[in-house]
């Protein structure tokens, strides 16, 4: 019997309540459809968790609850110096800095979900293109 692989509806199926669901898939959505980014169904353990890369580099995650998802802004992602600490606590005062230096995020509704994609989107467009 071959073991069953870790798709992203199986990610959306840990969480419970509607408002999350909803939140879940604008963030599939919102880098799915970006041509900067994949997306992908990781288990590691208990944590199940959506890798999102930039090329090769694991630059954000999101991990499924039962009431929210739990983004992640990664290393690779805040070393590039487009987004920082500060800047997304000025928008998410729930955001918190982790002792691994990453920042957190509970996203409980879609209209969050897109203010964190939109805040993301518009460090990405700082660059001078």
């Amino acid at each position: 019997m071959s073991e069953q692989v870790l798709n992203i509806a199986d990610l959306r199926d840990e969480i419970a309540s509607a408002d999350a669901k909803a939140a879940f898939d604008v963030i599939v959505e919102g880098f799915s459809t970006s041509g900067d980014f994949s997306v992908a169904a990781h288990e590691q353990g208990f944590l199940n968790s959506l890798r999102i890369k930039r090329n090769e580099e694991f630059c954000f995650s999101v991990v499924p609850d039962e009431k929210w998802v739990l983004a992640y802004i990664r290393k690779p992602e805040l070393r590039k110096g487009k987004i920082t600490p500060d800047m997304v606590m000025a928008t998410f005062p729930d955001a918190r800095l982790t002792n691994s230096g990453e920042i957190t995020l509970r996203i409980a509704d879609a209209g969050t979900a897109l203010l964190w994609l939109e805040l993301i989107k518009s460090a990405d467009g700082n660059e001078g293109a």
